[in-house]
């Protein structure tokens, strides 16, 4: 049956690396079904690269966004700047025109002229040089007041049509990228669902290859190709698929479990200190006889009591420690199980009783928190082989 390594012995593989080594054909011989990985893997990079491009002609369009929506921002303020200061020099300058209106109003028909109005006439000049006087000084301000008004309006309001030109074109530009912008998440999203499907092809054609491997493995008795074929599985589908593996090779052979109610001394001297325990509750990472053990642990003081010393971890139980067929179990070996909790490790180990309320097929074990040291029914689920001290 399969071997699992021990923890820290190799190093792990990358999911990703483990995966295209596989369909570059460094695990997976030459074959039609491997062929149509490949193939599958390559057109899954191809989407990769054409998601990625995607993406990042995305981010530029956003950018640009962002962009002519600072700049509109920009050009609203402007504009309201600019309007308020047509305002300003609008009232300034009706202020001052009126100011002039009645200035000339008093000279020309009250004849109430100031002193500056009255100097001019007063000067050594004929009088149609200081009507020309007057007319330069005091009308011809108000004109040039009146021109220098009109220059500054048409140059507002030319500035002024000209932003709000340039805010028409910068929401013209906006409603056109974000429109951009919509398409090119569109074309994320259905690049994306399409790299969803061909991925889930790719894992479902591999998890089939391996079952196909782990199968023919155990059918040679060749550990490292089931354990092999176990890990490939996982590496592109996580525990469910080398669960799938794992079911497939134990439903392949014919005969999983015949053991036997003979035994040697030392497992029977083992299995009878086990067997003091029951009752005492499971404690994780317990090891005290009447207090708690574990399952690891549990196995451990029973094979002690017998004259041998086994290692402490179940992991470490399973690396060293002489594997069998499990046609051929006897009372004392160990049962070991792969990944129950999901860390893809060799993870619970139970002891063969041989006899018992369940006949050949009873166990003892210290199963899982809140539960006691107890008999139980063998049970297949995770079982990757056994193996005798």
């Amino acid at each position: 049956m399969i071997r699992v390594r021990r923890r820290g012995t190799t190093q792990s593989t990358p999911l990703l690396a483990f995966a295209a080594a596989l369909v570059l054909g460094l695990i997976v011989p030459a074959s039609a079904g491997a062929q149509t990985i490949a193939q599958t893997q390559a057109e899954i990079a191809q989407l990769s690269s054409q998601l990625s491009q995607q993406e990042k002609t995305s981010e530029i369009t956003a950018n640009e966004y962002d962009a002519d929506q600072s700049e509109l921002a920009t050009l609203n303020v402007s504009i309201v700047r600019l309007q308020a200061k047509e305002v300003t020099k609008h009232a300034a300058i009706t202020v001052t025109s009126q100011k002039m209106v009645t200035s000339i109003v008093r000279a020309y028909v009250d004849g109430a002229a100031d002193a500056q109005i009255l100097s001019l006439f007063n000067q050594n000049i004929t009088s149609s040089d200081a009507r020309k006087v007057y007319e330069d000084q005091v009308i011809g301000n108000l004109t040039q007041l009146k021109d220098t008004y009109v220059r500054e309006k048409r140059s507002l309001d030319s500035t002024i049509a000209e932003v709000a030109a340039q805010r028409a074109r910068a929401q013209h530009q906006g409603m056109v990228v974000k429109a951009l912008l919509a398409q090119n998440v569109r074309n994320e999203n259905a690049t994306r669902a399409t790299l969803q499907v061909v991925t889930a092809k790719l894992k479902t054609e591999i998890i089939a290859y391996e079952i196909k491997v782990g199968v023919a493995a155990a059918k040679a008795k060749n550990t490292a190709g089931e354990e092999a074929a176990v890990a490939a599985a996982s590496a592109v589908g996580g525990q469910s698929a080398a669960n799938e593996v794992i079911d497939a090779i134990q439903a392949a052979l014919p005969t999983l479990i015949y053991g036997t109610p003979a035994g040697s001394a030392q497992g029977l001297a083992a299995l009878a200190a086990a067997k003091t325990q029951v009752g005492v509750p499971y404690v994780w990472g317990g090891e005290t006889p009447g207090a708690g053990f574990d399952c690891s642990g549990l196995v451990q003081w029973a094979w002690a009591k017998a004259g041998f010393a086994i290692p402490r971890t179940t992991e470490t139980q399973w690396a060293q420690l002489r594997h069998i067929p499990l046609t051929k179990l006897q009372p004392g070996d160990l049962l070991f199980y792969y990944n129950l909790d999901g860390d893809d490790q060799v993870d619970h180990v139970v002891m063969y009783a041989g006899s018992g309320p369940w006949g050949t097929s009873t166990i003892i074990a210290a199963a899982h928190t809140g539960t006691n040291v107890s008999l139980a029914p063998i049970f297949t689920f995770g079982l990757i082989g056994a193996a005798r001290p």
